[in-house]
């Protein structure tokens, strides 16, 4: 089936967008903290966990996404998905302020796991609908997730400031279940055959094979994107935490600090749709290059920047983590499939859970300094192991 014939594949993704952006209401959890610490009468420390639980159950969302979707399949999982989400904000506006350690179970857990099955779907189905242009439909679906935080802080702020804890993580939840009910009747997989005589070219080369998941534990390339994913986060992850506390000794004022965030944020909206889009016509391994080598370039000038320097290499850092993570579904699609791309990609991501937490664990170990120096080396190491990647003429001797 042509893509003439299934003119809807814009709209889908439309669809798939606007899912994205509202599942990223989560990502203003630092307004909700100060509530949250308020609420529990805990410090803002132990207010963070929650949300650090979140990040790493995440993950295992994603796993379980990705097989759920291939054994009951993608409808079915959706709803899952959606339903612990809101299970996880509604449970959580209950929790009398005695029990903060439920959190972890309902915020961190049920939502956590919720919120990786549903991302999982989305990431993995863009794909499928557009084997042309895998990267610019990744790219736009993710920059919306990049954008969400900035769109949604002002109304999450008035619903805090009006309302409080409780109310608010209900609100939360509702808004969830609303998205959920229009993703379940809009997001669809496309129908068989769709596009079947699509034939790559140029700069992006793709596999006619469908790997099933034991398979791939045998393929170099599934090794170095786990690789990579664990190279592509601890730059980021290291100064978007501590910014305007970093910033404050190298001449970081109040309005730039609150500019840099803004610009930062922005950036990597447009990292997650720039890179990938190009790596359409350049392809994935020369746009997995660039965004290292911004990153390795923003470090490096991190070492001795002040002041309006410092924000520009916010934004560079924050540009090319958002352009890396937006790759990660169009590569893996096209070195191996669309079949099963939801748990193969959940399994690379392993490489990410790694790297956030070991980035963590480093900075607390050697200072943010010395962290920043070992950032820029793992981002050196991702250029080399993307050197590895196989060519376009390699990849091609290897389609079946």
């Amino acid at each position: 089936m042509s893509a003439n014939k299934s003119p809807n594949r814009w709209l889908l993704m439309i669809f798939g967008m606007i899912c994205m952006l509202v599942m990223g209401i989560c990502y203003t959890y630092s307004l909700f903290q100060p509530h949250v610490m308020s609420h529990f009468s805990v410090d803002s420390a132990s207010a963070s966990l929650p949300y650090t639980i979140f990040i790493a159950v995440f993950c295992l969302g994603n796993f379980i996404g990705g097989q759920s979707s291939r054994k009951i399949g993608m409808q079915k999982t959706l709803i899952i998905g959606y339903i612990l989400m809101f299970m996880g904000w509604l449970a959580t506006s209950f929790l009398p302020s005695n029990y903060f350690w439920a959190m972890f179970l309902t915020f961190g857990g049920l939502f956590g796991i919720g919120d990786g099955m549903v991302y999982n779907v989305i990431v993995a189905l863009m794909p499928k609908w557009f084997p042309d242009r895998k990267g610019l439909a990744s790219g736009l679906t993710l920059a919306m997730l990049g954008m969400s935080a900035t769109v949604f802080s002002p109304v999450v702020s008035g619903w805090l400031n009006a309302y409080g804890f409780a109310p608010s993580f209900m609100i939360v939840a509702f808004v969830y279940l609303a998205i959920g009910v229009f993703g379940v009747v809009t997001l669809k997989n496309p129908p068989a055959g769709f596009m079947a005589d699509y034939v790559a070219g140029g700069a992006v080369a793709v596999t006619k094979k469908q790997y099933e998941v034991r398979e791939v534990f045998h393929e170099r390339e599934f090794w170095t994107l786990m690789g990579l994913y664990f190279c592509a986060v601890p730059a980021y992850l290291l100064l978007s935490g501590i910014f305007v506390s970093y910033g404050a000794d190298r001449g970081l004022t109040a309005a730039m600090a609150t500019l840099g965030v803004s610009a930062a944020s922005l950036c990597q909206v447009g990292g997650r749709f720039a890179i990938p889009s190009v790596s359409d016509l350049i392809g994935r391994k020369a746009a997995f290059a660039i965004s290292f080598l911004f990153t390795a370039l923003g470090v490096a000038l991190l070492t001795v920047s002040k002041g309006a320097l410092y924000v520009v290499c916010f934004c560079l850092i924050s540009f090319s983590y958002g352009g890396s993570q937006a790759c990660f579904a169009p590569i893996a699609a096209d070195r191996f499939g669309t079949k099963n791309l939801g748990t193969i990609l959940s399994l690379t991501m392993i490489g990410f859970g790694c790297g956030s937490v070991g980035a963590s664990l480093l900075a607390k170990m050697v200072g943010p300094s010395t962290a920043f120096i070992c950032a820029g080396a793992v981002a050196l190491v991702g250029i080399l192991l993307v050197l590895t990647l196989p060519n376009n003429k390699t990849k091609k001797g290897k389609q079946q």
